[in-house]
Parts: structure tokens; sequence; C-alpha cells
């Protein structure tokens, strides 16, 4: 799979909802149940890696719990086949570039600390888990991880509202916002396939919307997350949807082209042209109306003389 595959596929809605949580939940418990790859496999190499990573730290500070982590999550999803993997390689790279950006900071290149980290983990026989390296080359690009955390942060607001009751509103305001952020984020080559993520989000944010009551600040009832994808179809149908922006630039460009044919009339060589083109017009209309004004006045004359003489033909009197 190319690099650009890669990106064009890449679905959040996918990743953040079923891949964080397993990451997050099923993998802490799995680590419970299965102690003794923990503890014969998984803990050395982590040890060995967070000295290497973090050298001096204490605590959460250090790399050893993010190398657990990973290590199980790796082990887990080795065994789905590769369509199945997709997603949860996708954040899986993404994670591991957001904890080396929080904490590994003596290894420049992203590349280097996934090989490592994948040599520490084979060097303690914990095998076949290098199963995500094609996707490396993902979180090369800064602006895709970019936008691989403000969604991550549009998804857990959005988990968050689902279920909290006691700041639903707040959860709420709080999509609102984030989603506003992405859409003025400046995505260069990513716009199409972000545009898309975001309507996927849409969708699934009004839907749930329309089981609850809410409130939200007055200033974002108007904001894009708010304004329903059916209402949105219903305007376009109708007809209905008038950009200011659109009705702006219609009328500034209507006054500028009058301006301009105003300036090159009176003040450019061209207006003298046009000027003596309309005078040449309006002569020649002014002979041909002339010139069929004399033509009729004639007709009429022979009219009348021809009248005439019969007239006369008839009544004079026999000598």
């Amino acid at each position: 799979m190319s690099n650009e595959v890669a990106k064009v596929q890449i679905s959040f809605k996918d990743i953040f909802p079923t891949c964080q949580d397993n990451y997050n939940i099923s993998t802490f418990e799995a680590l419970k149940k299965n102690k003794h790859l923990y503890h014969t496999k998984i803990e050395p190499a982590c040890k060995n890696i967070s000295r290497k990573f973090t050298p001096g730290a204490r605590g959460n500070n250090t790399f050893h719990t993010s190398c657990d982590k990973l290590g199980y999550y790796l082990y887990k999803i080795k065994g789905k086949n590769e369509k199945n993997r997709k997603h949860y390689c996708e954040f899986f790279i993404y994670e591991l570039k957001r904890e080396v950006k929080n904490k590994v900071y003596n290894i420049p290149k992203f590349v280097d600390v996934y090989n490592q980290l994948m040599n520490a983990y084979k060097d303690a026989k914990l095998e076949d888990i290098d199963v995500c390296n094609e996707y490396v080359s993902l979180m090369d690009d800064e602006l895709l991880y970019q936008i691989f955390e403000m969604f991550d942060k549009l998804y857990k607001n959005f988990k968050y509202l689902k279920n909290e009751n006691r700041d639903k509103d707040k959860n709420l305001n709080e999509c609102v916002k984030v989603y506003d952020e992405i859409i003025k984020k400046d995505k260069k080559e990513y716009n199409n396939f972000v545009q898309n993520e975001l309507e996927k989000f849409k969708s699934d944010f009004h839907k749930y919307l329309r089981k609850i009551s809410y409130n939200t600040e007055d200033k974002l009832l108007t904001s894009s997350l708010m304004i329903s994808p059916e209402k949105i179809r219903a305007e376009k149908i109708s007809g209905n949807i008038a950009s200011p922006v659109t009705w702006t630039s219609t009328i500034v460009l209507f006054f500028a082209i009058l301006i301009i044919i105003f300036i090159v009339y009176n003040y450019t060589s061209f207006g003298s042209y046009f000027l003596r083109r309309r005078r040449k017009l309006r002569n020649k209309w002014y002979t041909k109306n002339k010139k069929h004004y004399e033509l009729m006045n004639l007709f009429e004359e022979s009219q009348k003389n021809i009248i005439q003489n019969k007239h006369n033909i008839l009544y004079k009197p026999a000598d």
C-alpha cells in the first residue's frame, strides 16, 4: 500500500471509537489475565527500551507503560487479516507518535523509534508483532498527525457526551468548537477526505441529538455542526441557500464592470473608437430612414397623379 493510498483510505470514524477503546480498555484487562506473557516478554523488552528512550525519567514520564500497552496491543491484533487490521494499525502508529512527541526527545526520527521498539520486542522473543510497519510513514507528515489529533479530540468529546450525564452540555459545546476548528484548519491536500470524515461525524452526531434534550450556547447554534444534514439538503432542494459571500461578490463584480465600461468609454482610445462607430451607425440609420421617407413620398405622389389622371380622363367633356 502506498502512502498516498493509505491517506485516502483513512476512516477516523472506525479508528477512534473502536480501536481507541480496544487500546485503552481491553489491553489493560488482557495484561492482567495474561501475566506470563507480560512478565516473560513484554516487561523485559519495555524495561530496556524505556531506559533508552527516556533516560533518567520517573513515573509517568517514562516510556515503560506506553511500551507495555503498545506491545500487547500489537500482540492482540497480529492475528487479524490485513484488511481488518488496517484501522488498528493506523491507530497504533498515531498513538506511538503521540507518546513519542510527549516523552522521547533524544531520537529525532520517528522511523528510528519504531524500528528500535520492534527490535526490543523481538529480542524479548515477542515474535511476529511487527505487523504495522507499512503504516509508519503516515506519521512522517506532521499535518496528517495534527488532523489525527483533532479528530481524536472530537471523538473523545462525543464519547463523553454520550456517556456522561452531568456534563452533556459542556461536552456538546466542545464538540461544536473542535468541529469548527477542523473546518478552519488549513488541510491542504487532505481537504476532501477530511470533509468526508466531518460529514460522517455530523450524521452520527445528529442521530444522537434527536434522542436527548440539551442546551448549547446561543452563539454556537448557527455553527456548522449544529445545522443538521437534513436541513442542508432541504434548503439545497428548495434553493433557499443564499451565500452572503456570493451575493456580495456578484454585486461588486457588477459595479466593477460598470466602472470599467465608463472608463473605457470616456477616457481611452477605445471609447473614441466606439463613439465614432456609434456616430457612423447613427448616420447610416438616419440616411437609410431619410431615403425610405423620400421613397414613400415619391410613391404617394405617383399614386395621386395616377388617380388624378384617371379622373381627368373619365370626366373630361367631349369636344
